[in-house]
């Protein structure tokens, strides 16, 4: 039966410790990738928020523009009735 050495020992542990650490350095390896594919779409997701931020705030300027148009054609319809009745009493 053959004695078992240091060296033998050692290389019995750095084989565990191979075994063990090659594993985890691609473990690490995917975590890292998913975190950066992770922070491209987080970039994505700021940039589509942004303009949908504007997006809104042009459509709030476009329906106060809108409820400012509204009233002015109500003030137009009002005009007319009241010359249209002027023009009607003067036609009598």
């Amino acid at each position: 039966m053959a004695t078992l050495t240091k060296d033998d020992v050692w290389k019995v542990i750095q084989m565990c410790l191979g075994i063990l650490v090659l594993p985890l350095a691609g473990w690490v390896w995917n975590m890292n990738i998913q975190v950066s594919t992770l922070e491209n779409d987080l970039g994505d997701a700021e940039r589509t928020i942004a303009e949908l931020q504007s997006k809104t705030l042009e459509a709030d300027a476009n329906s106060k523009q809108i409820i400012g148009i509204e009233r002015d054609i109500e003030y137009m319809k009002e005009s007319l009735s009241r010359i249209e009745t002027m023009i009607t009493r003067r036609s009598q």
